[in-house]
């Protein structure tokens, strides 16, 4: 599945829930883009606008052998290497600089960009140049992405947060080559676990922050069943929503499907995967037991880069309807936007 760099871009900072700080740091794909590119490019922006403002500063802890008193005297140290003859001695204090685990974790990631051979030579040039503005900070090696779940952002330092969903990005991604000092960028879109997730988090988010006439989440639903042992009660799988839309007079659930394809062959006919449609129903059925007041529809949504698709089926002898919808991926951002509310109307 094809889609534009720039939609990609919306859909990761809708994912990222980021769309404030991506105001910020405006950045518009070239024509020629790659998706490594776009990435550089956020990153170049981004951190040009972080040194504008100063970069992050905080107090680190250092130890020095000083002929002056400062911080904390370490005495055992200093009697044990025997300094005070010569009028110094060892000092612990903190010293406040710029070498702090955010800025860290920015120079890495553009060190990470300039080894990768496929990046665009004007934008190769304009990372170079960012990144010898860095010199006061570590050049460090992040062998684990879980780094990034221990960095802590504050009020100061929150204008990181898209910079650092980059870097990660960019970390995941940017794979070390058996070319001494090169890398190469592995392009996500490749992987439908990692673009289902992604599709996931971006309409749930688009929702949340584009109307205000439903209460946006993901809901855990019961299942309407009553287990024989506890043993079977464990077995049960959680039957959580990706998306539930709530308002005071209906609920809709929408099931979100990162498929290539929203219809399969089956003896040369195009049918819905029926796998979904049930899920769905299941969905619909609990969530009605639940508010038996409240009409609930329920809403499979597949993204598509060509082609529409709109299906209604009515629930006999009830006000619950199964929708099936696709929303075109590969169009202005605007119409993505439009297509999308316009699936609260239907």
């Amino acid at each position: 599945m094809s889609i534009p760099v720039q939609n990609l871009y919306h859909l990761l900072t809708y994912a990222w829930d980021q769309l404030d700080e991506a105001e910020e740091v405006a950045v518009t794909a070239e024509p020629a883009d790659s998706m490594l590119d776009l990435l550089a490019r956020v990153l170049v922006q981004g951190t040009t606008h972080v040194l504008k403002r100063g970069l992050a500063r905080d107090y680190v802890p250092e130890v020095e052998l000083t002929g002056r008193l400062r911080g904390k005297l370490l005495l055992s140290e200093s009697i044990r290497q025997q300094t005070l003859i010569t009028a110094r001695s060892w000092c612990a204090f903190d010293e406040l600089s710029q070498d702090v685990p955010v800025n860290r974790l920015l120079k890495s990631a553009l060190h990470h960009l300039l080894t990768a051979p496929e990046l665009d030579t004007s934008l190769r040039r304009e990372i170079r140049g960012l990144y010898v503005r860095l010199a006061d900070v570590a050049l460090i090696t992040v062998p684990d992405i879980r780094v990034y779940d221990q960095v802590v952002l504050h009020r100061h330092t929150a204008h990181y947060r898209l910079l650092l969903n980059v870097c990660q990005l960019v970390h995941e991604e940017v794979l070390l080559t058996q070319q001494a000092g090169q890398r190469l960028f592995r392009n996500f879109t490749g992987t439908d676990k990692r673009m289902a997730a992604l599709f996931e988090r971006f309409v749930r988010n688009f929702y949340r922050r584009r109307q205000k006439t439903y209460k946006v989440g993901s809901e855990t639903l019961k299942w309407a069943v009553k287990p024989a042992t506890d043993e079977a009660k464990a077995l049960l799988p959680i039957m959580q929503t990706d998306v539930s839309l709530t308002s005071p007079t209906r609920k809709l659930i929408l099931d979100c499907k990162y498929y290539r394809k929203a219809l399969k062959q089956n003896y040369n006919q195009e049918k819905i995967i029926s796998a979904h449609l049930y899920q769905l129903f299941a969905y619909v059925q609990h969530a009605q037991r639940q508010e038996p007041t409240r009409p609930v529809d329920g809403l499979l949504l597949y993204p598509v880069v060509d082609g529409k698709l709109r299906h209604s089926y009515q629930l006999l002898d009830t006000a619950h309807r199964l929708r099936v919808a696709t929303v075109n991926l590969n169009q202005g951002w605007q119409a993505v936007e439009a297509e999308l509310q316009g699936l609260l109307e239907w």
